[in-house]
């Protein structure tokens, strides 16, 4: 049977975030308009479209599964590691082998470069470039009077559509997300825990990055989320959440008594953290709380969303 409706955040991971006793119900947040959804939605057709990941074979026919499939690995294992940490409370460390690390942090890096935040940068580029080649193209064909005086209305008209294949961006997601696992196992893992009683949320797009405030003055408060100064957020589950922070100008004795670190939040990092999460989304923040709050605070980032500058 065809796999039709293809996540860009998957299932397994959004069920970290679900309603207590519940396997598949989670709230919805807008920040369009600042409500929440009337009843809770399911994760099965939330943060997901129509052959998302599809791709044109070299024969001309359509290809819906391949990548939707390749997702499987990561999408399997990176869950279920998720699911087993146990904070440790606060100072002592997480335990990862090498390899459940290098999944996360691939991991981390899909969720980055999969969202359409992303892949809509990619498909932008590609319209701009055929732009510039189509300009370049009708001013040569008209100067050597080459140009069929239909295609020159059409082109003054603004009437020459431009389509770009969604598919174009699907090599970039994966190269850029390889590089950027590399980038975060080079970073300082912490792991933080939400302040008693609160839970963390996520989002359509839960990756988020910023300029530490102690490098802000030498970098500037825009950088990509790779840069060695960057600091990178993703919450895990409701109530768990992972932070990459820079390891440069860190002895590698300092990074390795620092990493894996834990910390329980108190309520007012709490919220900074799930400010950061609604912050990146691009509409829709998720959390296992019907809360008027968190609601009131979604509503005022209307118009906010991270997205990596191609």
């Amino acid at each position: 049977m065809a796999k039709d409706n293809h996540h860009y955040v998957p299932k397994g991971y959004l069920r970290g975030f679900t309603i207590e006793g519940e396997k598949s119900l989670i709230w919805e947040y807008d920040k369009n308009t600042g409500g929440i959804s009337r009843q809770p939605k399911s994760i099965s057709y939330i943060c997901s479209e129509h052959h998302y990941y599809a791709q044109k074979n070299e024969d001309g026919t359509v290809d819906h599964e391949s990548m939707e499939n390749a997702f499987h690995y990561i999408e399997d294992k990176a869950p279920r590691i998720i699911a087993k940490i146990e904070f440790p409370g606060t100072g002592k460390k997480v335990i990862l082998t090498d390899k459940e690390r290098e999944i996360l942090s691939f991991f981390a890096a899909i969720q980055l470069f999969r969202v359409p935040n992303f892949r809509e940068g990619i498909e932008e580029l590609h319209r701009r470039v055929v732009e510039v080649g189509l300009d370049y193209i009708v001013n040569k064909d008209k100067e050597e009077e080459k140009l069929p005086r239909v295609i020159e209305e059409l082109y003054k008209q603004g009437k020459i559509k431009i389509d770009i294949e969604q598919s174009v961006s699907l090599e970039p997601m994966i190269n850029m997300a390889k590089t950027g696992a590399c980038r975060l196992l080079e970073k300082v893992w912490h792991f933080a825990a939400p302040a008693s009683g609160m839970t963390f949320v996520t989002s359509d797009n839960p990756v988020y990055f910023q300029t530490p405030a102690e490098h802000r003055e030498q970098v500037g408060p825009q950088i990509g989320p790779m840069h060695p100064f960057s600091e990178v957020t993703l919450p895990l589950r409701k109530d768990l959440l992972l932070i990459f922070s820079p390891s440069f100008k860190r002895t590698p004795s300092q990074c390795e008594r620092l990493g894996c670190t834990s910390v329980q939040l108190d309520k007012a990092d709490t919220k900074n953290m799930n400010k950061r999460t609604a912050l990146a989304a691009a509409q829709y923040v998720y959390s296992s709380e019907k809360s008027e709050a968190l609601a009131r605070m979604v509503g005022k980032l209307r118009g906010s969303s991270q997205r990596v500058v191609v």
